[in-house]
This record gives structure tokens, sequence and C-alpha cells, in this order.
């Protein structure tokens, strides 16, 4: 074991609220309020799920005093609040424990999780640690390392050795909570895969189909050539140059429908761009490897060719 930490509530098990928050505007305008999740975190909190720390520091077993009105908060807000200046030691309104709003110190900006959905960013976020509230941070995490399923016993062990009455509802592995936020769109994205495949492979036969088209209506003008002089690796590169060009041409129009079309599927991706450079790039090297074999196998029966025989046959 690693590391232990707990929050409430935890990220993708649901349970998530927001509070208003604001800055000094605030005061004269009420509208000038907004929505922000909160979570209430332990010390280790951000490095047990390996949450980066931007910039100031996170909590210790020390800000856990109700009176010491520490927050840490995420990249979002920091952003949004004070643009273009670091927010370590700025102050912002919150209302959390009473109706009236009270100024709570920023000590650390943390990298944004994505906390209710994988397919949608959230919230900003505002972080209070164990014992700001009433309430209590009651979900726990381990960083293990080996099987996680393999800590369950110890865990439930060591849980009753240190309050019997303690209950465990649940316990399960990151992994399986990040399964179940997937749900939503794994399906769609498996279609997704399963039309690309027929894509490529129609690309492909389309292809073949069309030099080996391209070879029958030009076998007298190849055996001409072959004629005159020209060697079958001179053909190949004909054949096969006729080729790529035509797939030149439809991944100019395919890349340019994409980065329109694939800007509706903003949702389901997480940590790429609907315009991901090397994503784009892989594609295009994929496509280009599909055609330079649909063309080799046509540009090899061309290069075959007898002159004479074509010229007879023509």
């Amino acid at each position: 074991m690693e590391r232990v930490t707990a929050s409430f509530p935890f990220p993708l098990a649901g349970g998530f609220s927001a509070i208003r928050w604001g800055t000094e505007e605030a005061l004269a305008d009420n509208s000038k309020y907004q929505a922000v999740d909160w979570q209430i975190v332990r010390p280790g909190y951000f490095d047990t799920l390996r949450t980066r720390l931007l910039a100031g520091r996170t909590f210790t077993e020390a800000d856990s005093d109700p009176t010491r009105n520490l927050v840490v908060v995420d990249q979002a807000l920091a952003a949004k609040a004070f643009p273009n200046e670091s927010a370590v030691g700025k102050r912002i309104l919150i209302r959390i424990r009473t109706p009236e709003p009270e100024w709570v110190e920023i000590i650390g900006v943390v990298a944004h999780q994505r906390v209710a959905s994988l397919a949608d960013p959230g919230r900003e976020q505002v972080y209070f640690a164990d014992g700001f509230t009433s309430g209590s941070a009651n979900k726990w995490a381990m960083r293990v390392t080996g099987d996680p399923g393999s800590y369950g016993s110890a865990v439930r062990v060591a849980i009753a050795q240190v309050d019997p009455q303690s209950l465990i509802t649940e316990l399960q592995p990151m992994d399986d909570l990040v399964r179940r936020a997937q749900s939503g769109t794994r399906f769609t994205l498996i279609l997704i895969a399963i039309f690309a495949t027929m894509a490529a492979l129609l690309v492909g036969v389309g292809l073949y189909g069309v030099l080996a088209t391209v070879v029958r209506q030009r076998t007298a003008e190849l055996g001409v050539r072959m004629a005159l002089g020209a060697s079958p690796s001179t053909i190949l590169r004909l054949v096969v140059g006729h080729g790529l060009r035509l797939c030149a041409a439809g991944l100019a129009v395919g890349l340019a429908a994409a980065f329109v079309l694939t800007r509706g599927m903003t949702t389901m991706l997480v940590g790429v761009t609907p315009t991901d450079p090397l994503t784009f790039a892989v594609m295009v090297a994929v496509f280009l490897v599909i055609a330079v074999v649909s063309s080799w196998l046509p540009a090899r029966r061309a290069a075959g060719l007898d002159p004479t025989s074509a010229l007879r046959d023509s």
C-alpha cells in the first residue's frame, strides 16, 4: 500500500453538488456569484489520485482547523477568478457554512478533475480540508501495488480494529468506476470503430478495383512503354503513383471534413482534442499504407506484362 486518503464526495462516484463563490465584485452585485463543485478532502488526496499541483501547496493536518479558512482550487476556477495572475494567496467568497458569504484564502491550485462524467469536463472545483465543515471525508481511497482486489480483507480487518461499528458499504477498484463512467459513450465509440474499419477495408478494395481496371484499360499503353524500354520498376512506380495520387485527393477531402465533423465528438473525448495532430497523422499514415498495398498488387501485374502479348491482346 502506497498512500491512503479520503474525500467527500469522490470523483465519478456521484454526490456532487454546487455552492456559490465570487470575488470582491460579488459584494456589490449578487449576480456575480457563480456555481462551483466542492469536495472535502484529507491530506494526501491529490498525491493519492495523482492530481498535479500547479501552484502553491496542498493541505496538511494543521489545515483541518475550521478557523483557518483555507482552500485549494482547480486551474479552471483560478483562471476565471484571477486571469493572467497567480491565485495563490488571493481570497474568494464562499457560501457553504453560513447563509452569508465568508472569505477563504487560496493556498494551492491543482489540475482540473472530471468528477461527474468522463464525457463532461464539469464545473470549476474548490477543495476544503477535512474539518472545515460539519461534514466528513468518508469516501476512502488507497493507492496500492499489485491487484487491488487482494487488499479487500486486509482493509476490512484494519477498519474493524479502529472502529468495529464502521460499515463498509462498497469496496471496488478505481478501474471499475472509470469503466462505469465510460459506459455512456463506449457503445457509440465501438460503433464508430467498426464503421472506421469498414471504411478502411472499402478504401483498400475500392482502390484495388480502380487500379486493376486502369491497368486493363491501359494494357496497350503499358505494352508500348515497355517495348520502348520502360523497365518493370518504372511501370510499377507509374501505377503505384497513380494510386497514391487518388489516395491523396481522398485524404484531402477526408481531412477537411474531419476537421469540421469531429468537433461534434467533443463530449466523447477525454485527454485529446477533436483535432489532435497525432491522431490525424496516424490516420493519414494508415490510409497511405492501405493505398500502397492496394496499388502494389495491380502494379505488380502491370510490371509483369509481356510487351508483345500486351500489344497483341489490345
